[in-house]
């Protein structure tokens, strides 16, 4: 993947540093320990809000917070937006817990949204 821009780079939880690129309408987070990405996010961009198309936690990393922390930088990133994502059923009550509802299902897959704050300036 070719990227156009780098937007960001910031140490987060302890030694990592997270870098967030992108190209076009699309972002890419990558967390980085050491000299090893041990997690990874991709966010594009639609019409109708942001889309999460994957956050992966490398198996010896999870369980510290950092897909958490991924979904939380994401929110902020977009939250002028409405975001969703398709998962398994086995991970609603995660994204559940960070602001997001059910809305259809589509066999073992559920798409779940987190509607956006649009800003008192923009209402008026």
């Amino acid at each position: 993947m070719f990227y156009t821009e780098n937007l960001y780079n910031v140490p987060v939880q302890g030694l990592g540093m997270l870098e967030v690129l992108a190209s076009g309408s699309m972002r890419e987070y990558l967390y980085w320990s050491s000299a090893e990405v041990v997690a990874r996010a991709v966010v594009v961009e639609h019409s109708g809000g942001a889309e999460i198309k994957l956050i992966n936690v490398s198996r010896h990393r999870r369980g510290e917070g950092i897909g958490s922390m991924l979904l939380r930088r994401i929110i902020a990133d977009y939250s002028h937006k409405d975001i969703f994502t398709w998962t398994f059923s086995s991970r609603t009550k995660w994204y559940e817990r960070n602001g997001f509802r059910a809305v259809e299902e589509q066999a073992s897959l559920v798409k779940m949204v987190r509607e956006g704050k649009i800003s008192c300036r923009a209402a008026l």
